[in-house]
């Protein structure tokens, strides 16, 4: 398993201790040359104008410059040179740890730095005040003008990004706040998905940029038909001469983002053939290649080369578009299926032939090799890594070239600093820019362990949903993470059983499994647990358990969120 944290250590590598910082044995070392502001108790005095401050969870000595009692909580300045042992403290308020004193001396820092106390700003400050964090006067003004452009209902929200940000010692930035904050939003990633392709085809200009734009979001919504077209030039290929194999075998893995035809996500999600799915699911026999015949099978893939070749494409997006033609009824007499095949000079017979070899290569979900070959395709059109791009650029003094813009990653950052697109685009661009940037800020890269946080939005003719994978775990020597001692948890959200997660917890290969559904599921587990069990051991793992376990919904607090933001509090647990 190589899952590494690859684009959080280049952006270590690039920024130092601003991105993403390193951890600092105390408070002071942190704060070398930067005049903070921090919440602190005296622990004791050590002479000499000098004093022990508890700041969080760390501490700090500094000069006094105003006699203070031990045992009491005082908001300090704080500054300290590189040069300096040890750094100033003056006292800016002291206060008892209760609401009212906390937001009184909330109410004085913001007259202290000119910002004007409204309620946002006063709950913001009040809160960074309690959680006992050190800031700096710039970080409360950054936090109270991102708040003050949210609606007054996100107020909660907004808080909670700000001290996650400052917990996770993360820049108080604009738009690392906005990352963090849709990463926490309700909203799927499959709907900014969708209402952003709304929002480029219901726009009447098409600028290059946008035309970049809208390619690589059908990308995504064509990643399953793209694998049953490969699916489906393999087998004609299999049947055919070597030589086509080799070539066709290539070209059909690469990846082409030219825009197919018809609209994505309606004809490219409809079943091909539902019948034949259900019973390669349950194990029952399918016709298999024997029944299609060699001539028309060579016949097929030529015709199939000579169309793409006409139609500038690549073969895989000329199947592509045959198996929609074909998918919008299941008959080669539909016209939109004949208007298809006939500018292809298909037969009548050929026609046939084409149908039942869609018909076998369906990609089924419930098979691994699929799932997995679906999932590459949804994780390339996304740009999963692309931020090393950004990086590799910005280090070398260069940009990313348009002609370098494939996934949507990197169309959303071209599109966003674009003047050629239409507001309404760049809006929902922007939502979807910070929901999928967001996701790196949940990651975390320690020396002995790291957590990485995927989500991607699968368009599917079996449903459209968001699945989210959390791992974490031990690192390897060589940085991988370590398969044996982990845990992994995926957050689905399902047509019947609606918000799932499943937990997988493996310690030393020994997996403990627990799915948390709204429903009573263990009497419907339970017969599916040794066939489970035989799977992991072929993989090289043992099951303890499957546990159901029914949610216990918590006010204001969705199941989804809470485990994205709790699993960093959890350590991985290596003994049995």
């Amino acid at each position: 398993m190589n899952i590494r944290n690859d684009v959080q250590k280049a952006l270590q590598h690039l920024l130092g201790n601003t991105a993403v910082p390193q951890e600092t044995p105390n408070v002071s070392e942190a704060l070398n040359g930067e005049k903070r502001l921090l919440l602190g108790k005296v622990l004791r005095l050590l002479g000499d104008q000098h004093a022990l401050i508890q700041v969080g969870n760390q501490t700090v000595q500094g000069k006094l410059e105003t006699q203070l009692r031990p045992q009491a909580y005082y908001w300090f300045s704080y500054e300290k040179t590189t040069a300096e042992q040890t750094g100033r403290l003056q006292v800016v308020q002291s206060f008892e740890q209760n609401l009212k004193t906390i937001q009184d001396a909330a109410g004085k820092l913001l007259n202290a730095i000119s910002v004007k106390p409204s309620n946002a700003a006063l709950m913001m400050t009040g809160a960074m005040l309690k959680s006992k964090t050190p800031v700096t006067e710039n970080d409360i003004k950054t936090a109270v003008r991102w708040m003050e452009t949210l609606p007054a209902s996100d107020a909660k929200k907004a808080i909670e990004t700000v001290l996650f940000a400052l917990k996770r010692e993360l820049p108080i930035h604009p738009e690392i706040l906005s990352g963090v904050h849709a990463v926490k939003s309700p909203v799927p990633l499959h709907q900014h998905v969708s209402r952003l392709l709304q929002a480029i085809n219901q726009n009447p200009q098409q600028s290059q940029m946008t035309s970049k734009l809208k390619e690589a979001v059908t990308a995504l919504f064509n990643s399953e038909i793209d694998v049953h077209a490969e699916r489906l030039i393999d087998k004609l290929v299999s049947l055919t001469d070597n030589t086509k194999s080799a070539s066709l075998s290539n070209t059909a893995g690469n990846r082409e983002l030219s825009a197919p035809a018809g609209p994505p996500g309606k004809t490219n999600l409809m079943p091909v053939n539902h019948t034949a799915e259900q019973k390669n699911v349950q194990g029952e026999p399918v016709k298999t290649a024997a029944d299609i015949p060699i001539k028309e099978a060579r016949q097929l893939l030529t015709k199939l080369t000579e169309s793409a070749e006409k139609n500038s494409l690549q073969i895989v997006k000329e199947a592509a578009n045959w198996i929609k033609a074909a998918a919008s009824s299941g008959d080669r007499k539909s016209p939109e299926a004949s208007a298809v095949l006939q500018a292809a000079q298909v037969t009548d017979q050929e026609a046939e032939v084409f149908l039942k070899a869609v018909q076998q290569t369906a990609p089924n979900l419930a098979d691994k090799a699929d799932v997995h070959s679906f999932l590459s395709k949804v994780k390339t059109a996304i740009g999963a890594r692309d931020e090393l791009a950004f990086i590799k650029a910005f280090e070398q003094g260069s940009a990313v070239t348009p002609d370098e813009i494939q996934s949507i990653k990197l169309a959303l950052h071209a599109a966003r600093a674009s003047h050629e697109v239409a507001e309404p685009v760049k809006q929902e661009a922007d939502q979807l820019f910070h929901k999928l940037n967001g996701q790196l800020f949940m990651q975390q890269d320690h020396p002995s362990y790291s957590q990485i946080v995927m989500s991607f939005p699968l368009f599917s003719k079996s449903g459209v949903q968001d699945i989210t994978v959390l791992f974490k775990g031990k690192k390897e020597a060589d940085g991988k993470l370590d398969p044996s001692h982990c845990r992994l948890l995926f957050l689905l959200q399902l047509d019947t059983l609606k918000e799932t997660v499943v937990d997988c917890l493996i310690q030393q290969k020994v997996m403990t499994i627990t799915i948390e559904t709204d429903f009573e599921l263990q009497a419907a587990i339970d017969p599916m647990v040794p066939a489970l069990k035989q799977g992991l051991k072929k993989m090289g793992y043992s099951l303890s358990g499957v546990n159901a376990k029914k949610r216990i919904h918590s006010e204001g607090k969705a199941a989804i969120d809470q485990y994205v933001t709790s699993i960093s509090d959890q350590e991985v647990d290596v003994k049995i």
